[in-house]
């Protein structure tokens, strides 16, 4: 019998086990003649029996039969390729597993091989400062730079209790040099001194509902701000990159168009609008004749002329009346 008499297919799905089709043709006929020697098992085939021999040798080996002296004995197929297809299974799942890790691996693979293409740039310093004598490192910074310093102010008598920094600035607004700083309300209304002292001087101040942040930024040069935008603690960051100045330059700059002058020490020509609403967001948060007064330097009986005459541009009856009027007006 010859190999077209056994019928072999062009294609075996026991290939996934390692089988040719020519193999499985050959496993169907011992499955078949289970029990025959190898000689009869030749003839069937119509193969020399050395070359029949080196076949079942092989299927032998992958566990489907035994060779029991000149007997070839097919084991039950669901038995002996149960075993291999669950060890080809766990292979396979190993495999998987395997490429899976390799297709993890691509993202990091992608960003060296961009790393390798993309523009060779200089790494930008930021100094991180914690503690220390901030007054010091502000005029340090100072020497380095020129042009108008600007400020923002939400605690100052957190930020410099011994009042180092406004003796300095002072020392600078008398030999010519601008300043601008942006303070809470808060300021104005607890220590009104503060602002009042270094505005004498020549500063130009305004007030803000929120300031959001403590910054100094010095000419276009240097800037000292907090490390977490939000809080105020004692670590801050130095930053003399350009780009990043001129960013909070910006950010200072429109923080200025919103906030309202200080009556009297804006620096600028008297504001009556802008006195009519930092007066109004007096009222509004509920401060006494005496606590404006002082926060305005002006007398009670000023303070008090000044609301009537509010009240009656308002067409208010009452500062309650007044506060509504106010925000309907955009004021507050």
């Amino acid at each position: 019998m010859t190999d077209a008499h056994v019928g072999s297919p062009d294609v075996s799905p026991l290939e996934v086990l390692g089988f040719s089709a020519r193999q499985e043709t050959l496993y169907r006929m011992l499955l078949r003649n289970s029990g025959s020697t190898v000689q009869h098992l030749a003839q069937l085939a119509g193969l020399p029996v050395g070359e029949m021999r080196e076949h079942v040798g092989r299927i032998a080996r992958a566990g489907l039969v035994e060779v029991r002296g000149q007997t070839v004995v097919a084991r039950p197929p669901e038995e002996a390729l149960a075993g291999m297809i669950s060890e080809e299974h766990r292979r396979v799942s190993s495999r998987a597993e395997q490429l899976q890790a390799v297709r993890a691996l691509l993202p990091s693979l992608s960003a060296d091989h961009l790393a390798a293409t993309a523009p060779r740039g200089e790494p930008t310093t930021v100094e991180v400062v914690e503690g220390g004598n901030i007054a010091q490192l502000l005029r340090k910074l100072s020497v380095s730079s020129a042009g108008e310093m600007r400020w923002l102010r939400p605690d100052p008598w957190n930020m410099d209790p011994d009042h180092r920094i406004d003796d300095w600035v002072i020392d600078l607004l008398h030999s010519g040099r601008r300043s601008s700083a942006i303070y809470d309300v808060q300021v104005f209304e607890k220590a009104p001194q503060i602002i009042r002292r270094r505005a004498e001087a020549g500063e130009r101040v305004r007030l803000l509902t929120d300031v959001p942040t403590r910054l100094a930024v010095l000419g276009s040069s240097a800037a000292l701000i907090c490390e977490r935008f939000d809080v105020f603690d004692d670590r801050r960051l130095v930053l003399r990159q350009h780009a990043m100045v001129a960013s909070l330059i910006l950010l200072f700059e429109h923080l200025w168009d919103k906030a309202m002058p200080v009556p009297g020490h804006d620096g600028e020509a008297y504001d009556e609008e802008g006195t009519r609403r930092l007066l109004m967001t007096q009222l509004a948060g509920g401060a006494k004749d005496e606590q404006i007064a002082r926060a305005f330097g002006i007398s009670v009986r000023t303070v008090r002329r000044r609301v009537a005459d509010l009240l009656g541009e308002l067409g208010a009856a009452s500062r309650f009346q007044a506060g509504v009027e106010a925000a309907r007006r955009g004021w507050l």
